[in-house]
């Protein structure tokens, strides 16, 4: 797990020594949690390689265990059991009136699909599948900034762990159903300091890793001349972290508790619809989709909260500072892909594959104090995979990706309100550039 300040990491359990500083030690240790969020790993980059190579296409053309994240119906196309891994890496080079640093990713990708036969007259109508994208440097990243400092909202989206679940059922009639869930993990503790009849401040902190939960449904339809339409609903899906540090023993200074708290990752509730060929040496896919950012709450909670009313059992309103809120919108997805299969002998096959996708800003343009990017971005993808089947082996599949993203800055002109201090000030142009790699080998069974 990795709970970073803008300049230093905070271990587990610390203890502060202060003396007569102690309230400051305190506070300072409330304030050094600093972060970023967005959206969950394979929301950005796609789940598998042959899915990321296709620009995250795979609503109704996917294949193998990736189909668990873009649509569960389609797993019980997998005539046999399937084991994937594979690996993930990602730079990005983004830029707010100058670049701006961030994290890459380096990950690992685990998936499979496990046909559940039955007896006639069901016979294998039923299937599962699971995945999981794991960092290799990391549990969750959460990172909370000033709401003034530059900062874009893609880079810490990818830096969490995630798990799906999923089962596809064949209605018949080229008719498919499924469903499942993905899991995002988040983060919940508590820091307790105290001073000691020395009066040295000790502060110790617990935290625990929790999961949070988000449904997967999808259907397919099989149409004439090799055609499918297959479409799928994610609910939203959030990573919130959640840390309340209580502050004793400081002779006659109260310090009421205080929250870090905040949206480290968040994926909204996201509709696509696809329709791709799928039979015949070329195939390709035209999809598109509707993300309801709007319900995106924002990067951070009020650090200091409202008593609780015990007769109205509500929060009245007092001086507390709040977080202004996010006013995100929401966006609309559109995919395109194309993948050319080559028959090199029997039982051998290489594909060629491209995609291209655009999303719309879901970010409100910065006119104010605040300095938080989510802008309009394009990905590229490419990708080779080779395909080993029978009567060469039961089947075996390489597939590899890259993905060259594009961020489309704008430029954020601030109003009259907004202080001369303020690092966007008289405006702020944004940027960048993504580029991300990896590949998965598929071994059926």
């Amino acid at each position: 797990m990795a709970v970073d300040g803008e300049d230093r990491a905070i271990p587990s359990t610390v203890t502060w020594r202060a003396g007569r500083r102690a309230a400051a030690a305190a506070l300072a240790l409330a304030t050094s949690w600093s972060a970023q969020a967005s959206a969950s790993p394979q929301d950005v980059l796609g789940f598998g390689a042959r899915s990321s190579s296709l620009a995250g296409a795979g609503v109704a053309s996917g294949e193998g265990f990736e189909v668990v994240y873009t649509n569960p119906s389609l797993l019980v196309l997998a005539k046999h059991k399937e084991l994937g891994l594979g690996f993930t890496g990602a730079v990005f080079q983004l830029e707010a009136n100058g670049p701006l640093g961030s994290d890459g990713l380096s990950a690992g990708v685990l998936g499979g699909v496990l046909p559940i036969p039955l007896p006639d007259p069901i016979g294998d109508r039923f299937a599962l599948g699971f995945g999981f994208y794991t960092p290799f440097d990391l549990i969750v990243r959460s990172r909370i900034l000033y709401p003034e400092t530059p900062q874009h909202l893609l880079p810490d989206s990818v830096e969490s762990i995630a798990a799906i679940v999923g089962l596809g059922v064949d209605i018949g009639w080229g008719v498919r159903v499924g469903g499942g869930f993905e899991a995002l993990a988040a983060l919940s503790g508590s820091v307790l300091a105290s001073v000691d009849a020395s009066g040295q401040l000790g502060a110790v902190v617990q935290d625990t890793l929790v999961a949070n939960y988000a449904p997967i449904v999808g259907a397919s339809v099989d149409l004439p001349a090799g055609f499918r339409v297959g479409a799928t609903l994610r609910g939203a899906l959030e990573g919130r972290f959640d840390v309340r540090i209580d502050i004793k023993d400081l002779g006659q200074i109260t310090v009421p508790p205080i929250f870090v708290s905040g949206t480290a990752q968040y994926d909204p509730l996201t509709v696509e619809v696809e329709v791709a060929r799928v039979e015949g040496p070329l195939k390709g896919s035209l999809s598109a989709g509707y993300r309801r950012w709007s319900e995106y709450p924002g990067l951070a909670e009020p650090t200091v909260r409202c008593p609780l009313d015990l007769q109205t059992l509500d929060q009245p309103i007092c001086g507390a500072l709040k977080a202004r809120p996010a006013g995100f919108s929401d966006t609309a997805i559109a995919r395109a892909s194309i993948e050319y299969s080559l028959a090199v002998k029997s039982g051998l096959e290489i594909d060629l594959r491209a995609g291209y996708a655009f999303e719309s800003a879901a970010g409100p343009e910065q006119t104010g104090e605040d300095n938080l990017f989510a802008e309009a971005r394009s990905v590229v993808g490419m990708g080779v995979g080779t395909a080993v089947f029978e009567p060469i082996v039961r089947g075996v599949r390489v597939d590899t990706f890259a993905q060259v993203g594009v961020v489309h800055g704008r430029t954020h002109v601030k109003d009259a309100t907004t202080r001369p201090q303020n690092p966007g000030f008289p405006q702020i142009e944004t940027g960048g550039t993504m580029f991300a790699a990896g590949a998965t080998m598929a071994v059926a069974f």
